[in-house]
């Protein structure tokens, strides 16, 4: 499989987000049921419309900053969700993962697949050594799609984040190059 951006994998096209991309991302990020496990609530255009525009400036391989890939799905001509991944180290080729589907396209491995896709990204273009992912322990979907995987938990933060009023545990995953070669060896 080839990490060039776009690429395809399957029924879906991974590539960066654009203005063309406004409406799909609202309808992903003003939903209450996709804020629900994140630190913000749901989100206006405006702000999609910011997000878009910030994503403008960022350049593959620019540490600190996330990186927005889309996820087409061609059937259907629409984005469906994203990934985004961010360098934290280039010294020590560390990573972050996160990534938020629309749930009218669950079950049906499109986030396996695009989140899979997004780690190989992160190892072959990026040349990372390690990517870590963050979540919040009630966001069972979320953790479960990490393991199907081969992340495995490295912590579980107790009160971790005061969120809407609350305080949140975190699980942490992580997964190596070799670790994520070994199971996507074909």
């Amino acid at each position: 499989m080839t990490h060039d951006l776009p690429f395809t994998l399957g029924e879906l096209t991974l590539r960066r987000i654009g203005p063309r991309d406004a409406d799909d991302l609202y309808d992903i990020y003003s939903r209450a049921d996709v804020a629900q496990f994140e630190f913000w609530g749901p989100w206006t255009m405006e702000q999609v419309e910011e997000h878009i525009c910030s994503q403008a400036q960022v350049r593959i391989g620019d540490p600190g900053v996330p990186l927005a890939l889309g996820a087409i799905l061609e059937s259907h001509g629409r984005l469906i969700g994203d990934c985004q991944v961010t360098i934290n180290s280039i010294d020590d080729q560390q990573a972050e993962l996160g990534f938020t589907f629309n749930p009218d396209y669950t079950g049906r491995g499109y986030a396996t697949s695009a989140v899979n896709a997004c780690l190989g990204f992160a190892f072959s273009v990026l040349d990372m050594h390690r990517v870590m992912a963050a979540v919040d322990v009630r966001n069972e979907r979320s953790w479960k799609l990490m393991e199907r995987l081969g992340m495995r938990r490295e912590a579980h933060f107790i009160h971790d984040n005061f969120v809407k009023g609350e305080w949140v545990d975190d699980y942490v995953y992580a997964i190596l190059k070799d670790e994520w070669r070994i199971n996507n060896t074909t």
